[in-house]
């Protein structure tokens, strides 16, 4: 492999695949503002094409929390693993679960080129999803054949991937400890990561989108409850101070008229001067 194109997958590729995701995932969230019954309503064969029913998520989080646990726990792999019946107990555990998690893409993928061309067809969606399911697939199959090629991967992947996961987290990635493996390795990290740069841009990404409108609205929610008290203080006192109520005298430009007669109500010796008390009493209302 060119050392310039090497030098960029393992530096500079992991950080623009998650730039890509959080652009994409961003301006799919602003875009969907107005769109949330919509997001909703089309969630339901999201789920149905992408995760299926409680046993195929099951193998999603098994995946999920053995590549978590191999990642930020890599000590303890290594203790687990000396043992020579554990670690393989976790190769054909981990071996089965990748097999597990084929068989869900290539499920997915199934129903995605059964999908009917029509009620909400989009190019550009089914576009993203069929990418994003080749990358899972090729990221899947390159996963199995390190296993069954390169034997006792949980515990050279602890002293080799995850020290350049946590050196990537740092900002400071060493291409040392992925350079020399596999290219089956390099392939799956590369699929692996290409796979989470596509995926705002698939229907799975409406999973999370919703989540994330929910969260806004809570949030914004929150916000104006809490901004509720200030707000009112604000107007009763800093209001009272820039607009002071005892030195209004006229919303409106009065008439000559009432120009004339004094501001409130008249008091008693006008009312008597100009015989409108005595008017008041004869009628049996009171002068205003």
């Amino acid at each position: 492999m060119n050392p310039s194109a090497g030098g960029f997958l393992s530096r500079g590729w992991p950080y623009l695949a998650l730039a890509v995701f959080a652009a994409g995932f961003a301006v799919r969230l602003l875009l969907t503002g107005d769109r949330v019954p919509a997001l909703k309503h089309a969630l339901h064969g999201t789920r149905k094409v992408f995760v299926g029913g409680k046993r195929w998520a099951a193998v999603w989080l098994a995946l999920a929390g053995a590549h978590a646990i191999g990642l930020i726990f890599p000590r303890l792999v290594c203790a687990w693993t000396a043992v020579p019946w554990r670690l393989l107990a976790l190769e054909l555990i981990g071996f089965a679960v990748g097999l597990g998690v084929l068989a869900a893409c290539l499920r997915s993928a199934w129903l995605h080129l059964r999908r009917p061309g029509r009620d909400g067809w989009s190019l550009l969606a089914d576009g993203a999803d069929a990418a994003f399911l080749s990358l899972l697939i090729v990221s899947a199959v390159s996963g199995l054949l390190t296993a069954a090629l390169h034997r006792w991967g949980s515990q050279w992947a602890a002293v080799t991937v995850a020290p350049y996961a946590a050196s990537l987290a740092h900002g400071r990635p060493t291409p040392a400890f992925v350079e020399q493996l596999p290219l089956l390795v390099r392939l799956h990290l590369f699929a692996a990561l290409a796979a989470i740069a596509v995926f705002p841009a698939s229907r799975l990404a409406l999973v999370p989108l919703v989540l994330a409108h929910r969260a806004l609205g809570a949030a914004g929610r929150a916000l104006a409850a809490a901004a509720q008290p200030p707000r009112a203080w604000a107007r009763r006192k800093l209001g009272a101070l820039v607009w002071p109520d005892a030195e209004i005298r006229w919303v409106v430009r009065p008439t000559a008229e009432a120009a004339r007669r004094p501001a409130g109500p008249s008091p008693a010796w006008w009312q008597q001067l100009r015989g409108e008390g005595a008017a008041a009493k004869q009628s049996g209302n009171k002068a205003v």
